[in-house]
């Protein structure tokens, strides 16, 4: 809380450096704002209030017309603005940030400035929005009854925007006069939680820091009624105090500090406790009084520690006098004001040495401070002027804040209008027209018009700038009065030609928001049923700390458990000992039970007009075949034409015996040969096995068989020719064994061939592939070399462990 009224009121006006750039002097010192207030209606007028460098109005004015859509009428109020601003030569602009008007003003604003530092040579004029918060309690307010009588209460608001822009922390002070209005500020969104004395002790005591880290110039708080509040929050003075001091001036100067007991009869305990913030601008009238002036007195050092101070400026300056010169303290210290830079080479820890040898205690601090504040006397402490930042921008313009407004939020809007996005010329030049088939027409590639008759029809209308262009989305105006975007792929989970075929101008959509842009003022939007519906939770936004997550996870289970899963399966009327109305992992679980080879028919996912076949290859290994039914009487019936790939049988019979029981034969061959492993396809453990076998007999090729759980209905075998196990699919089929492409009708004729081509290129391969650029039959080689091959083989085939 106190941080957020820190913020508020920490920060320091518009960078001053524009009040000191003035060489006129028919104006006033300070900064000379320009503030505009506007209403949500652009038939109401826009009222203008000029304030002078101490905050008092000096001028106002009230267009009516600097919003219309009208040009004539807004140029003319254009130019009365800018002989407005030429005339009170403004250093900043002020403007209300209560609505999204504020930016079409500020733009205005920004182009008659603009022309005006063209035509004129002005310096720049800078324009900031600045928060209504303050203004609108304001213009409401007895003090505003009393000090603005004569004005209504948007004149009283653009006063309070331009204080505000001044000097924060004075408009805040001048709110806190009254307790109820002070409490009206909304700076947290728990202050309401915390107790009203408590909250209001906090910001009074961030005032009074504030306060006096700035210090008051006594003689402006005496001149002008809205700076005079600062005064209760003065160390040592109070509400009560502050008044009474006010009372006792009677509108007069106070001169130095010592006038503060002499003049404003103030008791010693409290001239102590209140004289370092209070502050004497000496520099105001220093040529036209005949009291004693004290340059000390225009800085933040007590009048206890004054002979300090004076005596470092002497210390700083005794090198350059001459030894037995008497020094002028007061020369003293407004020459080293003038050049503070020597005071960089005192010893000031000796200094506060000296100083508690003398019984003043350790004024190491104090030391370090005052001469922090003679090399610049009341330098600004508070942190620099910055404007708005774009999320605070977009919260005062729109009433939007990150809370209210947060990624995944479901909103309404209404359709405004199609975007799109107009082609160029080099597009239209590289155009493709298309014809439709159906309607014997030319469809345009971009607006996707088809009702050309004739290609040149097409090419007319690219030259007469007809085309549209290619829909990119739709823009929607939100109820809190943002644009919305949906692009063309977040207006349907299905695709979406163009977005006619979906929506229409003046249509309510429900959305959801993607991401908010706050520079741009504008939403991007998805209306897909799947992101309305958030199945998956990717919009539920940031959660809090404690939010539990397992919980959570544990609900969505109890849910899904619930939910009974649909069926995939649709039941078949068929008369079969070997079909069962079950699913796939029923048909599997008892398959288990089942001996090798045993197989079972039922319905498939695929539809009515398919089966599978589901038999048991090994232990824990089970293939499942597609079986496609063709000329069906019935849906739920068996078809006539029975089909797996392109084998054709008549019943469900002809199918067990002439295609699961010869591949179940040929499996049961391969499961019983005396080099078959149960490692099913694990290479990791069949490799040792084979590295073992290897090292006993190296001119021996080890090799074993194992099944494939990874494909059902494949083998795998591994062999190592020498250091490097090789693994090969093996399938067996209706008609045999197939081996590199190749159907062998027996285990034995398998064995046979892989004896004799284990050294050929696996097809597939990298090798296999080079081998096959150059034909076998054409390689021609030396008769010698052939007897050498023949001898090869035959030693190769003495070294294959016998069958």
């Amino acid at each position: 809380m106190c941080a957020a009224a820190a913020r508020l009121c920490g920060d320091c006006a518009v960078p001053a450096e524009a009040a000191v750039n003035e060489d006129d002097q028919s104006y006033t010192p300070g900064l000379r704002v320009l503030s505009a207030c506007i209403i949500p209606d652009r038939s109401k007028p826009v009222t203008f209030a000029m304030l002078d460098g101490n905050g008092e109005v000096t001028d106002f004015l009230r267009l009516g017309h600097l919003l219309d859509r009208n040009d004539a009428k807004k140029e003319k109020d254009c130019e009365a603005l800018k002989n407005f601003i030429l005339r009170c030569r403004p250093l900043a602009v002020a403007v209300d940030a209560s609505c999204r008007e504020a930016m079409s003003l500020s733009d205005t604003i920004k182009a008659c400035v603009t022309q005006l530092e063209q035509e004129h040579q002005m310096a720049a004029i800078t324009t900031e929005f600045v928060d209504p918060d303050l203004a609108r309690l304001y213009e409401a307010s007895k003090r505003a009854d009393v000090h603005h009588w004569e004005y209504n209460e948007l004149l009283r608001h653009a006063i309070s925007l331009g204080r505000r822009l001044q000097d924060p922390l004075a408009e805040f002070c001048y709110l806190a006069s009254d307790d109820d209005e002070f409490l009206c500020l909304k700076l947290h969104i728990f202050q309401n939680d915390v107790p009203r004395e408590d909250l209001l002790w906090a910001l009074q005591v961030e005032l009074i820091n504030r306060v006096n880290e700035v210090g008051i110039d006594i003689n402006k708080a005496f001149k002008h009624t809205h700076w005079s509040p600062q005064l209760q929050f003065v160390g040592g003075l109070g509400p009560r105090k502050g008044t009474d001091v006010i009372k006792k001036s009677k509108g007069s100067r106070i001169e130095n500090r010592s006038q503060l007991i002499t003049e404003l009869k103030m008791g010693p305990k409290v001239f102590l406790n209140c004289a370092g913030f209070i502050r004497i601008n000496t520099g105001d009238f220093e040529d036209n009084t005949s009291e004693y002036i004290d340059a000390l007195d225009n800085s933040r050092i007590h009048p206890e520690t004054y002979d300090w101070a004076r005596k470092m400026a002497v210390d700083a300056l005794e090198d350059e006098a001459d030894v037995g010169d008497e020094v002028d303290t007061s020369a003293a210290v407004e020459e080293i004001l003038d050049g503070p830079e020597r005071l960089k080479d005192l010893d000031l820890d000796a200094f506060a040495v000296e100083l508690e040898r003398q019984g003043f205690g350790n004024r190491q601090t104090t030391l370090y401070d005052i001469r922090d504040e003679l090399f610049g006397m009341y330098k600004e402490r508070r942190l620099p002027y910055r404007g708005l930042t774009p999320e605070e921008k977009f919260r005062l313009l729109t009433g939007e804040t990150k809370d209210t407004l947060v990624e995944g939020k479901l909103v309404t809007g209404v359709v405004a209008s199609i975007t799109r996005r107009r082609p160029t010329r080099d597009m239209l030049d590289q155009a493709n027209p298309e014809r439709t088939e159906e309607s014997n027409t030319w469809k345009c590639p971009f607006c996707l018009q088809d009702t050309f008759t004739d290609l040149s029809e097409v090419w007319i209308h690219f030259d007469d700038n007809s085309c549209v262009g290619q829909a990119t989305g739709v823009r929607v105006r939100l109820d809190n009065g943002l644009t919305g975007f949906i692009g063309l792929k977040f207006l349907s989970d299905s695709h979406v030609r163009t977005p006619e075929d979906r929506v229409k101008v003046g249509m309510v959509l429900h959305c959801r928001v993607m991401r908010v842009n706050y520079e741009r003022f504008s939403v991007d939007l998805t209306c897909r049923s799947s992101d309305l519906a958030n199945k998956e939770s990717q919009f539920s936004g940031p959660r809090d700390t404690y939010y539990d997550e397992t919980a959570e996870e544990a609900d969505k289970n109890k849910e899904r458990k619930a939910v009974k899963p649909k069926s995939l399966y649709v039941d078949r009327v068929i008369v079969h000992p070997s079909f069962h109305n079950i699913s796939f992992k029923q048909a599997e679980k008892k398959l288990e039970q089942l001996d090798q080879g045993d197989a079972i028919i039922r319905p498939s996912s695929k539809g009515s007009d398919h089966l599978t076949i589901s038999w048991k290859v090994d232990e824990g290994v089970y293939q499942h075949i597609d079986i496609l039914e063709r000329n069906k009487t019935y849906q739920f019936t068996l078809g006539k034409s029975l089909w797996i790939e392109n084998e054709e049988f008549e019943d469900l019979d002809e199918i067990l015996a002439r295609h699961i029981q010869p591949i179940a034969s040929f499996a049961r061959d391969i499961l019983s040969y005396k080099y078959f492993s149960k490692e099913f396809g694990n290479k990791q453990a069949i490799d040792p096995v084979l590295t073992a076998e290897k090292r006993q007999q190296k001119s021996r090729i080890p090799y074993l068989f194992s099944t494939s759980r990874e494909f059902p209905g494949k083998f795998i075998l591994s062999y190592m020719p020498r250091s490097k196990g090789i693994h090969e699919f093996v399938t067996v089929t209706p008609n045999g064994i197939r081996y590199r492409s190749k159907v062998h009708s027996s285990l034995e004729a398998l064995l046979a061939y892989f004896k004799k081509h284990y050294k050929d290129p696996v097809p597939g391969s990298a090798a296999a592939a080079a081998a096959a650029h150059i034909p076998r039959h054409q390689i021609q080689m030396p008769s010698g070399m052939v007897a050498a091959q023949q001898a090869a083989a035959a030693a190769a085939a003495a070294a294959w462990p016998q069958a």
